[in-house]
């Protein structure tokens, strides 16, 4: 019987959710998208994701694959996906796509954005971190900068989950308005913890509490025991995926 392969761009806010991927006693997002397709299906689906998301962690372009042996036209999986889920998960697009297709193993970037508010916002609760400390914005670039000439990142990584110490960053930024830090990170692969540990490593440089010799010297030890900021989850946002 021919198998069929279907792409979904997905949204989602991660408030509500324990992550993308499915667990045991959580809700994930993984989970309710799956619930749905097998309803739709009436089949057991697993989705392939290009990574999972922590708990509290949004998305704006997420990318999850699924094959199965019935059809569907991919317009009737969006419809149907968009009027069934939660309003907090949202369908992009629904596609269907080659069989060698994999979300994850097909993968060649992706672009994290996380989101700093420096004036109390109460709009933006939730969806980034309020710092109220006087932040030097130049030290930040300065922090972001060496943090970027390093390929081994095990310093910003969560023990023990590494296996791919080499992270080739292609784009590490930050832009201001005065209210607003947006930091951008495009790499090859993220780490797990990688873009909120850069994040708050450099924001401590902004702040005063740490120097750049001393990221440096975290950097240097290739150790995620070093490396002991990490900023929260409702501030990172998983921007694109590209393929």
């Amino acid at each position: 019987m021919k198998k069929h392969n279907y792409k979904l761009t997905i949204r989602y806010i991660g408030t509500h959710y324990h992550g993308w991927q499915r667990q045991p006693n959580h809700i994930t997002v993984q989970q309710v998208i799956e619930e749905k397709l097998e309803e739709l299906f009436d089949e057991k689906i697993t989705l392939i994701a290009s990574g999972r998301t922590d708990a509290g962690v949004h998305a704006l372009g997420q990318v999850a694959n699924f094959k199965t042996e019935k059809y569907r036209e991919p317009q009737e999986v969006y419809k149907y996906l968009n009027a069934t889920l939660p309003r907090d998960i949202g369908i992009v697009k629904a596609e269907e796509v080659p069989l060698s297709f994999n979300a994850r193993f097909s993968a060649k970037g992706k672009t994290y954005f996380y989101r700093i508010y420096t004036k109390p916002d109460p709009f933006l609760y939730g969806f980034g971190w309020y710092v109220s400390k006087k932040i030097d914005i130049k030290n930040m670039i300065e922090a972001l900068e060496l943090i970027k000439s390093y390929k081994d990142l095990r310093s910003l990584a969560k023990k023990g989950d590494y296996l791919r110490e080499e992270v080739d960053i292609r784009e590490l930024y930050l832009k201001y308005d005065g209210k607003e830090i947006l930091i951008y990170v495009t790499a090859s692969h993220f780490l797990r913890y990688m873009v909120r540990k850069i994040v708050a490593h450099a924001l401590r440089v902004g702040t005063g509490s740490l120097t750049l010799s001393q990221l440096e010297d975290i950097l240097k030890a290739s150790d995620p025991s070093k490396g002991i900021y990490i900023a929260p989850p409702e501030g990172l946002f998983l921007k694109e995926v590209y393929y």
